[in-house]
């Protein structure tokens, strides 16, 4: 977690993280400054995205993207983090590589989104049979286990709460973890389980899945995190957050490269 323990030293003295949101920070800045290591912070802006809708997430987040990146650029990041998985999963397999290399090519800048994060956080913990929980209404739903089918991940059980859109920060944390926990206690053959959104309360949920069920649990705001700090080369011991987080102080830069299909990303880890 975040402190400031040396008043000599700005809040982002080892690495600034970029954030591209695409709405309120709001549950998103309570997980960063939770998870982040001093010295790590966070420089978000927001789309302001109004409710789940394709079109909408094309005027608001990928019309002025490029301006986006550009922005949090030049306030001097390191890394620039991409959230919103329905944003690029309605938009089909490969789209996230495609936001990656817009960003990169514009701002020099390593990034990634979270679907691509998810992607990878799965793969290392080598977890192919997976629950899918999540907060959208069907047809983002549908795009979000799709893409993870055209992934290379077996989907053994899913289920969406539906929640509405300016709503999702009124879910508790307990409420997802029971949901998540019925539908991977059906499902045997599970190897984990994934919750995307940042804008609701997972990342508590994480931790209470992990100890009932002893599978691991990946969220959106794990991921994404996850993600940026190995890739930035931060590999603090980030204890009591799930096992992706401690994860980064036990050798989570061995993940294989973003070019590999996930299947040999998961075949890579195994001993």
């Amino acid at each position: 977690m975040i402190s400031m323990s040396n008043p000599q030293k700005s809040l982002g003295w080892r690495k600034r993280i970029g954030v591209l949101s695409p709405t309120v920070v709001e549950t998103a800045a309570y997980d960063f400054y939770r998870l982040a290591p001093e010295g790590v912070s966070m420089c978000a802006i927001t789309a302001n995205v109004e409710h789940w809708s394709k079109e909408n997430f094309k005027q608001s987040v990928l019309d002025p993207l490029v301006t986006a990146a550009k922005y949090l650029a030049s306030r001097s990041v390191d890394y620039i983090m991409h959230c919103g998985m329905p944003v690029v999963t309605t938009r089909g397999k490969g789209f996230e590589e495609e936001i990656v290399k817009i960003i990169t090519d514009e701002t020099g800048l390593p990034a990634s989104t979270s679907i691509r994060s998810a992607i990878r956080a799965l793969a290392y913990l080598r977890i192919e049979n997976v629950v899918v929980l999540t907060p959208y209404p069907h047809e983002l739903h549908q795009s979000a286990l799709t893409f993870l089918s055209a992934s290379g991940f077996h989907v053994v059980a899913e289920h969406t709460e539906d929640v509405v859109f300016k709503r999702l920060q009124d879910v508790t944390s307990a409420h997802i973890a029971a949901a998540a926990t019925r539908l991977a206690t059906a499902a045997r053959s599970a190897d984990g389980i994934y919750i995307p959104c940042n804008q609701w309360a997972a990342t508590d949920a994480a931790s209470l899945i992990e100890d009932k069920l002893g599978i691991p649990v990946v969220t959106g705001a794990h991921a994404d995190h996850w993600e940026a700090f190995r890739t930035l080369g931060i590999h603090d011991c980030i204890d009591g957050q799930g096992r992706l987080m401690m994860s980064l102080s036990n050798g989570a830069e061995k993940l294989g490269q973003a070019s590999r299909p996930v299947r040999s990303a998961i075949a890579a880890t195994r001993p």
